[in-house]
Order: C-alpha cells, then sequence, then structure tokens
C-alpha cells in the first residue's frame, strides 16, 4: 500500500504549460492511476476537475458478478441523484407516492448504495454546492465531521484524530477553476463493503483538450478495452483525447476475516506485553518481570507469581507528555486517560519523586504505551506514596491534607454561588494547574502561571472597589485587584496587618509569574529558581508550598467575607 498524493492526481486534471502535445492525447494514461487508486491506502471515490471526474457509489457484489460492462459504462451517475419522494400517476393505478432510491434506474445498482451527493439550493444558493456523504456509511463506521480538518474522523488506538474519509478542495484553473477531491481509507472500505456485500463502481471520465478553442471531435481514432472488472473507451483526436469508463473494486476483506481479527483483538494470549522492574509486594523483593497475565497474579490465587498490584517505578518526566497535550490527556490527580483509547486506573508520586503504577494496570495498556512508560522504568528508591497505601493497599480514605485539591474544591463550591468580585475559573483553568512532577524549570514556571490564572485572575477589581468604598475605604485607580482586596478586607472587619498578610500569598505567586514567566531580568529568574531551590529542596515542594499559603488564605478571606460554601 502507497499513501494518496494529491499532486499525482492535480498532473491527470492540470495541463501542463509547455510541451502539452503528448499530455492532450494521452487521456489513456489515467488507466494507470486508476490501477494504482486501488492499491493506495486512501482510495478516492470521488474527484472533479478540469480533465478528471470519477464518482464511485457501491452496488451489490451480486449484481456486477459478472459485471455487465457495456451497461456500467453507459449508465448515468449523477451527483445530485439521491432520495426522493416520487408522484407518480398513470397506468391503471391511480396517484401514488413512494420513496425513491439513488440510482433506482440501474440493474446493476439495485440494492445498491450512493456514496457521493452534491445538491443544489435552486434559487437561494449561489455557492457552490457542498459535498455530501452517505449517512449510512459515516455512521457505520462511527465517524464524526471535523470542519477545521475537512474530514470524517475517529479516534485511532492511540487516541490520536484519524482521517478516514478527507474532502480535498483546491482551487485550480479555467473553465471549473477548482479540484474536489474524497477520499477513504481503503481498510474502511473494504470492511464496509464486506459486511454489506457490495463492491465499488468507480465511473470516470478523463478528457483532454485545450478547454475555450475547442472545436469538438472530428478524425477520432476510437478504442475499446475490456479488461478483468475494468471497460472503458476512448479516442483520440490531434492533440485533444478523452476516455471513458467504469471500474470494479472488489474487498480486500472478508466478513469471517473481520471476525477473526476481532477475536484476536480480543484473544489476551494474541496481545503483546512489555516487562517492567517492580517492587513484588508478594515475595518483597525487586524483581523485572512482564506484565502479561501469564506472569502475574492475585490475591485469591495460589501462586508465586507477583500480584497485579505491585507497584512499577518511573523517573518524574514520564507525566510530561500528559501534562503538554491536554486535549489529548485527561491528567487526573491519580489517573491517566487517553481519549477513550486507554485509561490507567492508578498513579501518585511518593516521597523520594517517583511515579509509580501498579503493574496489573500497566497492562491493560496498548502495548505501545506500555512501551514509553517502560523507557522511564526504574528500581524504586522509596516505596508507594502514603496515600497510595491508604487507598489501594488498607482500603481506607484518604484524608490527609492536600492543598491543592483543597483549593480546588473551594472555588467549585463558592462558583455553585460566586460573589460579585470573583469571576468564575471553569473547568478548563482549573484542570490546567497540577503539581510539577519533576525538577524542571519550565514545568514549574507552567504551573505557577497556571495557578495564578486560576487563583489571582478570579479577582475582580471594580466589585471588591465597590465593597471597599462601601466600607469608607480610598482607592487609589492605578491599584490592581490583589491591592483593592486587601482594602475590601479592611472594609469587612480585617485589620490593616491581617489583611495585608492574608493578601501576600497571592501577590507572591503574582510576582513569581511575572519572574519565571513574563519579562524580568535573566538575573530576577534565576534569584527566584535559586531561592525557591534553596528554601524548600526542589521546585516541587516550593509550588506545594505556595499553593498551602494561597488556599489558607482563600479560606479565611472567604470567612471574612462571609461565605459559606456548601461541601
Amino acid at each position: 500500500m502507497r499513501p494518496f498524493k494529491l499532486s499525482d492526481l492535480q498532473a491527470l486534471s492540470e495541463k501542463p504549460e509547455k510541451d502539452d502535445a503528448a499530455w492532450l492525447a494521452g487521456a489513456a494514461d489515467a488507466i494507470g492511476y486508476l490501477k494504482a487508486n486501488t492499491q493506495n491506502d486512501e482510495i478516492i471515490i470521488y474527484a472533479s476537475g478540469n480533465s478528471v471526474l470519477i464518482h464511485g457509489a457501491l452496488a451489490l457484489a451480486k449484481n456486477v458478478t459478472p459485471p455487465d460492462g457495456d451497461a456500467l459504462q453507459n449508465m448515468h451517475m449523477m451527483m445530485d441523484d439521491c432520495w426522493k419522494i416520487q408522484k407518480s400517476w398513470g397506468g391503471g393505478q391511480g396517484h401514488r407516492m413512494y420513496l425513491e432510491p439513488p440510482l433506482d434506474g440501474s440493474k446493476s445498482f439495485k440494492g445498491g448504495e450512493a456514496l457521493i451527493f452534491r445538491r443544489v439550493f435552486n434559487g437561494v444558493a449561489e455557492s457552490r454546492s457542498s459535498i455530501e456523504l452517505s449517512q449510512k456509511l459515516v455512521h457505520s463506521l462511527d465517524l464524526h465531521y471535523l470542519r477545521e480538518r475537512n474530514a470524517y474522523c475517529r479516534l485511532d488506538a492511540r487516541g490520536d484524530i484519524e482521517d478516514v474519509i478527507k474532502i480535498i478542495q483546491r482551487k485550480a484553473s479555467p473553465p471549473f477553476e477548482h479540484l474536489d477531491v474524497v477520499t477513504i481509507l481503503r481498510k474502511d472500505l473494504d470492511a464496509y463493503m464486506a459486511l454489506s456485500k457490495t463492491c465499488l463502481v468507480l465511473k470516470f471520465d478523463f478528457t483532454r483538450v485545450r478547454w475555450g478553442s475547442f472545436a469538438g471531435w472530428g478524425h477520432t481514432n476510437r478504442y475499446n478495452k475490456d479488461e478483468v472488472d475494468l471497460f472503458y473507451h476512448g479516442g483520440v483526436d490531434g492533440e485533444a483525447s478523452y476516455c471513458n469508463g467504469a471500474m470494479i473494486v472488489r474487498p480486500q476483506v472478508t466478513v469471517r476475516g473481520l471476525v477473526k481479527a476481532w477475536k484476536d483483538e480480543e484473544n489476551p494470549s494474541k496481545r503483546k506485553y512489555a516487562t517492567f522492574k517492580i517492587f513484588d509486594r508478594k515475595n518483597n523483593c525487586n524483581v523485572e518481570t512482564s506484565c502479561g497475565p501469564g506472569s502475574l497474579s492475585n490475591y485469591f490465587q495460589k501462586s508465586d507469581l507477583p500480584w497485579e498490584i505491585s507497584p512499577a517505578f518511573f523517573r518524574p518526566e514520564v507525566l510530561h507528555r500528559f501534562k503538554a497535550d491536554p486535549e489529548k490527556y485527561a491528567l487526573e490527580d491519580r489517573s491517566i486517560t487517553c481519549r477513550n483509547a486507554w485509561y490507567l486506573k492508578s498513579y501518585d508520586i511518593n516521597e523520594a519523586g517517583q511515579v509509580h503504577a501498579y503493574i496489573g494496570d500497566l497492562a491493560r495498556l496498548p502495548y505501545e504505551e506500555q512501551l514509553y512508560w517502560q523507557s522511564f522504568n526504574e528500581w524504586p528508591k522509596g516505596t508507594i506514596s502514603a496515600r497510595a497505601f491508604q487507598t489501594d493497599i488498607a482500603g481506607d480514605w484518604d484524608l490527609s491534607y492536600e492543598p491543592l485539591g483543597a483549593l480546588k474544591h473551594t472555588i467549585s463550591a463558592m462558583e455553585k454561588d460566586p460573589p460579585a468580585w470573583w469571576k468564575s475559573r471553569g473547568t478548563a483553568l482549573s484542570d490546567a494547574v497540577r503539581y510539577p512532577a519533576t525538577d524542571s524549570v519550565k514545568e514549574w514556571g507552567d504551573e505557577v502561571l497556571a495557578l495564578d490564572q486560576y487563583l489571582v485572575e478570579g479577582f475582580l477589581q471594580k466589585p471588591l472597589s465597590d465593597v471597599a468604598k462601601s466600607g469608607g475605604r480610598s482607592i487609589e485607580p492605578k491599584w490592581a485587584s490583589l491591592r483593592v482586596l486587601q482594602e475590601a478586607l479592611v472594609a469587612k472587619g480585617a485589620t490593616e496587618d491581617h489583611a495585608k498578610l492574608l493578601v501576600q500569598p497571592m501577590q507572591k505567586l503574582h510576582a513569581l509569574r511575572t519572574e519565571v514567566r513574563g519579562h524580568a531580568s535573566t538575573e530576577k529568574k534565576k534569584k527566584a529558581i535559586s531561592e525557591a531551590r534553596t528554601d524548600y529542596g526542589n521546585l516541587r515542594e516550593h509550588f506545594t508550598h505556595v499553593v498551602t499559603e494561597c488556599e489558607r488564605a482563600l479560606a479565611e478571606i472567604l470567612r471574612i467575607f462571609d461565605i459559606k460554601l456548601d461541601s
């Protein structure tokens, strides 16, 4: 198989600017392109341009086995031939109304299916007609149209968006001025054809003339060709030629083959599994073992094999990929989800800064994802985290204080009925704030920025100013929201020293954002990094301290404003 290349099709559709005589007489050369098209990973089912017209539809296999080549060549397959409510009268049957399917006038296409439609809204639409796809095809393949990709898509096994049916539209030279193409992945078309007992019939016409000066067909050397599932005729008239016909593309898979592939996917013995360094909890030792089901056991089995709940440990950089692409990955506090492709049930970070996950959970990941985790795997430098032991091993609730979770809970509860001086942050900003997994300056800076956007930017200057003024406080026009918040707290009964103390953690956070992610000098940034590591050992611990101070300050601020939260 080979990929579809638009440039190859453009070479068939557009007359070269120089030395065009051979091209004009060579319409039959396009037959080679059609044959190659059936071997592509993507197959063209529609193309319309200056010298190209390809239009595909599905016919029941029994109706084209054997095929009637003459009938296929002579039939008309129109783009606006779609489902209709027909009205008829006469023949002794009176007035009748009924649904008429597309392509109903051809014996070869009885029970078949049109794939592409282009309808015109007469009297209303002035722009070019849109390209519509068979909803039966789109729904059966579980596809969804994404406008920014101009394609019908789904998620693949990696959680990436896969273009299954592409609509390609490019400007071209006159007279058509456009080249429109629709392609579909061959493997998906094959599966659909096998299950629907159909074949793809491609009607095609390649006409090469000098548009604008062509006087018509005169002394034309004509030909007719019949090959296996390919029927065409054409002619050459000096520096002009045409080639017109029909081609049948049969599925390369069977229903039995599809069922076998499905069973193989579901069969654990057919899957591949990576090997990990783990702490074997059952035998209390470090071992290296496959995560396959034949290499693990559980509490209910009598075996010397490691338990599925034995942890594997990883360098913290393993989380960077998931933090860097929040559109694809949902990195929760204890779990990771890759769209609807895979789910890691449990992970955490221990006191030594290692990420850990249970080998039984790793076994449920796709093999490629297992290999990614394997590349960060290392021997344990400590035990699993205290909360992981509490919830996963002891089976108890983890009631320990966790500042970032507490902060998010407070803000979420406040936003059920937010005060006038607070701008709701929403889930996107909340989800963006995470603890740094490593001692990376960039990761730390990113999290400082995210925390500042989540917390500090939530305070609204104007409503806070109104609160402060109503309590007799004077507000300078140049003051930002945190300085105004300080005065509003005094207006609500806090002492000036206490108000200043409460606002200080968020002011430090905002200043730190400027130093590590803003336009501060290199010296200030280096100093901030050095102080964070010196005072707290590493940047992760420093961030934890910042969050703790901010969470406690916010809780006290809400108390002073007499805001009671529902859990």
